[in-house]
């Protein structure tokens, strides 16, 4: 609704409530065009606050986690298996002014990521449906208590297979958006137990 992802060599005027990401994604997936890719921008809309701290694993052209920072997340941990893509990204946040609030790394789905104090407020995993299957049982030692995911890359015949999978290890489903046969998750990362 709010994010406009402008190709860094088209001029563009925004409108006032506009927040503009210039991309080139180069050989890295995220120019801002793909189902997934939109429902995830759509979701961050609605749950970046000012201060948070965001994840972004399998970042490709850093997109969502540059998404986040331009709307207001103090600071980004980004991740890729492909060095390439990591390169893209940390060039992305660069041209996006947002480069001092991004930390870019290799990684296979957070192998050698150490948690952070207090963890991440905000974790956004556009990747595919095997993937945040496996990721499942890992991924709530980086977040907070509350924090809210975001998954995607899931064609809509797998949503309910990635449902279970993160209700299985803690997280509720607290919205779903589709569109063109994929849907995005958003969900919520239970309580600890008192």
């Amino acid at each position: 609704r709010r994010l406009m992802i402008v190709p860094g060599w088209e001029e563009y005027t925004p409108t006032p409530e506009q927040v503009v990401i210039r991309m080139d994604p180069g050989l890295a997936f995220g120019t801002g065009t793909h189902e997934t890719t939109r429902l995830c921008g759509e979701l961050l809309e609605k749950h970046v606050h000012p201060g948070d701290r965001l994840l972004d694993v399998g970042t490709g052209s850093g997109i969502l986690a540059i998404c986040g920072l331009k709307l207001g997340a103090q600071q980004a941990f980004a991740c890729d298996i492909d060095p390439i893509a990591v390169r893209v990204a940390q060039e992305n946040a660069a041209c996006n002014g947002v480069a001092d609030k991004i930390d870019c790394e290799v990684s296979d789905l957070l192998a050698g990521v150490k948690p952070t104090a207090g963890g991440y407020t905000v974790c956004t995993a556009n990747i595919v449906a095997d993937i945040i299957i496996r990721l499942a049982p890992d991924i709530g030692v980086f977040l907070a208590p509350h924090a809210v995911l975001i998954a995607s890359g899931i064609i809509d015949t797998r949503q309910d297979e990635v449902c279970r999978a993160l209700q299985a290890n803690g997280f509720s489903v607290e919205e779903i958006l589709t569109d063109g046969g994929w849907c995005a998750l958003c969900c919520k990362k239970a309580e600890p137990a008192q």
